[in-house]
């Protein structure tokens, strides 16, 4: 934690609105060249290692270490920054890996690092440790450049952050749209396309780490707090032995100052009609406090139960993160027995559309929506008074993400009911066959663009949310929470597809004979009660402050 003998900027400046502009932007270009080269990666890794000769099996089990290590390494990068070296250093650390880590897939795609045969056992430990470098290197960015792109605008005015995290989602999507879309086309229609496609991924990169650093003059950057990680242990294992050792006390033991505070507030709450507040019991952190027999200030106890409460946000989005990963996994596998065949003028045949460029739909709806939001909808209801908060914003994302879920087992429950009346179709997707229902794929559009909606308003406050609620020395680890809780998503997506496999996702060839509207209805019911019991505890919420009568300023 920061002390007055270890300043909290290393170079104080006062406030400069161009200065800010620029640090901004150099970071939402770095990030949004970095999600460029990740996306790209993650789109075209299975192909590549499957026309290299490995299994299926093999492929996606390549891809989902890739994406897990990038999920669940944000809290290592997290405590990296807020422990050792800073959030800059921790991404110059992140995009340097990066760099290396394409530099030799861009080697190992050549046909350099490695003959490139299924055979080779170096050649698969090889890629296994250059994906898990790239994934080290993608979970640290991921941790640390939304709390240091938002370090450099927070001054800037009360909804600062609020842009800040809507561009930044912007950018997020913008740079998924390129590489999923540019570089992919450049990695299948072009000779030597993966070498190219690598290539590029790494100079793209490489110009990120060279903008970042050049921004250095501009940016505000704060000191490491310290060993935030060992602090938080030390604490809790004072509270668990203080909680354990020591009786329960019923009145606070305060020191002679906050003692005259508590009596001076008893007096000024006289004539006033709320009552003088009452002593209550500590929490079982606050023995780890030095007034109840631990060796650690209030202010540091106080952090760790502000990342706790931040923890439980995080476990209610879980069930908006089931929703979200269904544009990778059960909007897919629907859209594989729904019609993508459309006529074309003048041609005997039809034009497949992939199912893979729905998704597309879902970040063209973010890109367009995004600013409306920014420079049309907030502002007007910012001009008449209304100000949404962030966990109103966290609701509204819960709802949309339960009308996605609702909107896919609807289109499902239709799609089967026309095949058992007869309206089937067989359609050959690269030469494999699939049984179809007669209904359009175009009619996913509406989920997809829900499930972008639900990214604007709870994807979008979730991360502000982490940045704002949590205390400054521990906002790495905190982000990096955040992104190991969409990890921890995917995997009970995966868990829960296992599960139900066997019943209700039946293999392609016999698809129709199962159920996938009742998946889909399912996540929809976890859904929607979690978006029930955290609107309802919204409504009390603001209940209790309205009798109360407490001002609200920015509210999280």
């Amino acid at each position: 934690m920061e002390t007055e003998s270890t300043p909290l900027l290393l170079q104080p400046a006062p406030w400069d609105p161009r200065r800010s502009t620029i640090a901004g932007g150099l970071v939402l270009v770095t990030l949004t060249l970095e999600r460029l080269a990740f996306y790209a990666l993650v789109a075209n890794l299975f192909l590549f290692l499957s026309l290299g000769g490995w299994s299926p099996r093999g492929s996606m089990t390549a891809v989902l270490i890739l994406v897990g290590v990038s999920h669940f390494s944000a809290l290592g990068g997290g405590w990296l920054a807020d422990g050792l070296v800073g959030r800059y250093w921790a991404l110059v650390i992140g995009l340097s890996l990066y760099v290396i880590g394409f530099t030799l897939l861009t080697i190992m795609a050549s046909g350099v690092l490695c003959h490139w045969s299924p055979a080779s056992s170096s050649c698969v430990s090889e890629t296994y440790g250059i994906l898990i470098c790239v994934g080290i290197a993608g979970g640290t960015v991921r941790a640390n450049i939304p709390s240091f792109g938002a370090e450099q605008v927070k001054y800037g005015g009360a909804d600062s952050l609020r842009k800040f995290f809507n561009w930044y989602y912007w950018c997020v999507n913008t740079g998924s749209l390129l590489g999923v879309g540019a570089l992919s086309y450049v990695a299948l229609d072009m000779t030597d396309g993966f070498l190219r496609a690598f290539a590029g991924a790494g100079g793209c990169l490489l110009m990120a780490l060279m903008l970042f650093a050049f921004g250095r003059p501009y940016y505000i950057v704060h000191r490491p707090a310290g060993s935030v990680l060992r602090s938080i242990l030390c604490i809790l294992h004072d509270a668990i032995g203080g909680r354990c050792c020591q009786p329960r006390q019923t009145s606070i033991q305060s020191s002679p100052v906050l003692e005259r505070h508590s009596n001076l507030v008893s007096q000024q709450s006289v004539g006033h009609r709320n009552p003088a507040p009452t002593a209550q019991s500590p929490s079982w952190l606050d023995y780890a406090k030095i007034r109840y027999g631990g060796s650690h200030h209030d202010s540091a106890v106080e952090d760790v139960k502000r990342l706790g409460i931040i923890l439980l946000l995080f476990f209610c989005l879980l069930p908006y993160w089931l929703v979200f990963f269904q544009i990778e996994t059960g909007f897919q596998e629907q859209g594989l027995h729904l019609k993508i065949g459309f006529p074309q003028d003048g041609k005997a045949s039809n034009f497949n559309m992939p199912t893979a460029w729905l998704s597309l739909f879902d970040q063209v709806f973010i890109l367009a929506l995004i600013p409306l939001m920014n420079g049309v909808v907030y502002p007007t209801l910012d001009k008449i008074g209304v100000r949404v908060s962030l966990l109103t914003r966290i609701a509204i994302g819960m709802g949309f993400s339960l009308l996605a879920a609702v909107s896919a087992g609807v289109l499902e429950f239709f799609s089967v009911q026309r095949w058992r009346e007869g309206h089937g179709i067989i359609q050959v997707i690269h030469n494999w066959t699939y049984n179809a229902s007669d209904i359009s794929l175009l009619w996913q559009v509406p989920q997809y663009c829900l499930v972008g909606s639900a990214e604007v308003f709870a994807g979008v406050a979730g991360l502000e949310f982490a940045y704002s609620a949590a205390p400054r020395p521990l906002q790495g680890v905190a982000m990096g929470m955040f992104s190991a809780m969409e990890g921890v998503g995917s995997l009970l997506g995966t868990t829960l597809i296992s599960a139900l496999s066997p019943v209700w996702i039946r293999h392609d060839s016999q698809h129709f004979q199962g159920h996938l509207d009742y998946y889909f209805f399912l996540l929809a019911g976890i859904q929607g009660v979690a978006f029930v019991f955290f609107a309802s505890w919204l409504l009390v919420r603001r209940y209790r402050i309205v009798r109360q009568e407490i001002p609200v300023g920015i509210t999280t």
